[in-house]
């Protein structure tokens, strides 16, 4: 239990400032989701405009479906780097040296907490887009297990960002990098399986499109994700703790 009690109460805490943060800066937030979907309801529209179709024609159900779980997903591939930034910004990256916890376990825990809010907001982003195609996207349970059981090579990624972000002094270069890079993945036509579905979290996303549209794929696809993930998680890692010690031996850490 004595192992344990650390990860718990630091997990309590910050939740706790997680909460505090959300309302202090919840206008900020607010606007931050109404832009995105105001972008993506844009395109959507652009992308019927142009070719002549309704929504209820079917044809932007994919792109729908791609935007909730690019969300879900761009979380947890800019949440670490994210705090990596925010802390170097505010010149706390270096106290954070002095927790009980390693930089890497304090990533995790906040990653986590993230992590849940990501799921809850993928729940709810698939419930609406059920009910505005009738149906023809269904918020299944096979969808949801895919995006979460594809979420850790995203953490990877995110981790690796961070590892980056402790070496440049722009870390927003790296982040705004990664949301092209975040969408391709998402929207490659990774199944049926060939190389693209090697790559981080396209065939997760790719099965759980085809789950969330009534499709079947092969069962093997599970066991293909889990793979994917547990690979690209300890890439990332790995990564993240090589940047940490080159940040540290060159005295770079949280330097702005």
């Amino acid at each position: 239990m004595s192992t344990r009690r650390p990860w718990i109460r630091h997990g309590l805490n910050e939740a706790r400032r997680s909460l505090a943060l959300a309302r202090r800066y919840w206008v900020e937030a607010v606007l931050g989701i109404g832009f995105i979907f105001s972008l993506f309801g844009g395109l959507v529209f652009a992308v019927l405009k142009a070719s002549g179709q309704s929504l209820d024609s079917g044809q932007a159900d994919g792109l729908i479906i791609g935007f909730a779980l690019w969300m879900f997903a761009s979380g947890l591939a800019h949440g670490s780097a994210q705090e990596i930034v925010e802390e170097t910004q505010q010149r706390t990256l270096e106290q954070l040296q002095l927790a009980p916890m390693s930089l890497g376990q304090l990533l995790t825990v906040r990653l986590l907490l993230q992590s849940v809010v990501g799921l809850i907001l993928l729940v709810l982003t698939l419930g609406v887009i059920a009910w505005l195609t009738d149906g023809r996207v269904q918020l299944s349970l096979p969808a949801l297990g895919l995006a979460v059981l594809g979420a850790p090579s995203m953490a990877g990624l995110g981790f690796a960002l961070a590892g980056l972000s402790l070496l440049v002094k722009r870390g927003e270069l790296l982040m705004m990098a990664a949301y092209p890079l975040v969408i391709g993945l998402v929207s490659l036509p990774a199944l049926p399986l060939s190389g693209l579905s090697a790559l981080p979290y396209a065939l997760a996303a790719a099965a759980a499109r085809a789950a969330a549209g009534g499709q079947t794929f092969p069962v093997e696809v599970w066991a293909w994700v889990a793979l994917n993930s547990a690979v690209f998680l300890a890439a990332g890692l790995a990564i993240f703790r090589a940047c940490l010690r080159q940040a540290r031996h060159l005295g770079v850490l949280g330097h702005i």
